[in-house]
């Protein structure tokens, strides 16, 4: 049937068509075609539209303009992002001792949530990690250990929207952990062996859990670092999209994957600033945190364990787990 030619034209969307989310992880990054939506919320809000510049990383668009605002778009199918960020954000900030943004507006664009935040000043702990010595990144470890601390200890009263559900949870990553790792490309010798290893550690995994804050991003690329003389050092934490309510333990695996792993000293280094004791670093310890890191949610132990060599060297699950975790209570 032809088109009533008195009709009004169509309004045309802020945002780019995309087919699912793989589709959109390929797009996020692409300024020109999230542009009209940028400057829509700009325009809202009263911000500049100077300078405005796409991060390559991450899971939602995030752009930056010259007054050092960040202004982060969530697709209507992360929509729980948004929730976890905007809600743990107004509770670290001012609350922990590293800066965290604050959420200076939050509303929503045809559907999609958004957050608008000042920029943080330094570079990421993954851009500077190669350039710290030795002293310098056991005192990072460390800094990373207060920082967990006092988050752990923040009310989660009002949280319960992302509360992770920790026992549907751990049951739900048993049951898919060995194709999830089969999938994702974890050498067949150990895939083999994740069901029974994971039998003989599901009476060290976390019961009865108090559940705290976790962010689940102390990882490089979410930690900032600034320079003061000489020395670098942890002072800012960002991307709170992966918020949840969970056990503690969770949070340990970001710093020990990625900056410890086969570090005794900075495990060390950091267990005790986050609490605990030296003769807390038993075996026991070593294989309910290879369980966790197996089952985590994002688990992808090839992209994720910086041990050169790992995947060749390591012969079974038992291997792997002194080879990431070379701590002891001697």
């Amino acid at each position: 049937m032809p088109s009533d030619p008195s009709a009004p034209p169509a309004a045309r969307s802020l945002f780019p068509a995309f087919d699912g989310p793989g589709e959109f992880d390929r797009i996020r990054a692409d300024l020109p075609a999230f542009r009209p939506a940028i400057l829509a919320v700009c325009q809202r809000h009263g911000l500049s539209t100077g300078g405005l510049a796409a991060f390559a990383h991450g899971t939602n668009v995030v752009v930056s303009n010259d007054a050092g605002q960040i202004i982060k778009l969530f697709p209507p199918f992360l929509r729980h992002q948004f929730e976890a960020e905007r809600l743990s954000l107004a509770r670290f900030h001012g609350k922990v001792p590293v800066a965290t943004p604050e959420v200076l507006h939050e509303a929503e664009l045809d559907g999609w949530p958004y957050l608008v935040m000042p920029r943080l000043p330094g570079r990421t702990l993954e851009e500077a990690w190669p350039t710290l010595s030795g002293p310098e990144r056991i005192e990072a470890l460390a800094r990373i250990g207060e920082i967990m601390r006092a988050a752990h200890a923040l009310p989660t009263e009002g949280l319960g929207p992302i509360d992770l559900g920790w026992e549907t949870f751990v049951e739900r990553q048993i049951a898919g952990c060995e194709a999830r790792h089969r999938r994702l490309g974890l050498p067949e010798h150990l895939v083999s062996e994740i069901p029974s290893y994971l039998e003989s550690a599901r009476p060290l995994l976390p019961r009865s859990v108090v559940p705290v804050l976790l962010t689940g991003e102390y990882t490089p690329e979410n930690l900032l670092v600034t320079r003061t003389g000489e020395r670098w050092s942890v002072t800012g934490m960002i991307d709170f999209a992966d918020a949840c309510l969970g056990p503690r333990e969770m949070d340990l695996l970001g710093p020990w994957l990625f900056l410890a792993a086969g570090s005794a000293d900075l495990q060390r280094a950091f267990l005790c600033s986050y609490g605990y004791r030296i003769t807390d670093l038993t075996p026991a310890l070593r294989r309910m945190l290879t369980a966790l890191a197996l089952l985590h949610r994002y688990s992808n132990l090839r992209f994720q364990l910086r041990v050169d060599g790992w995947e060749s060297q390591v012969s079974s699950l038992a291997e792997l787990e002194q080879t990431i975790w070379p701590l002891s209570s001697r």
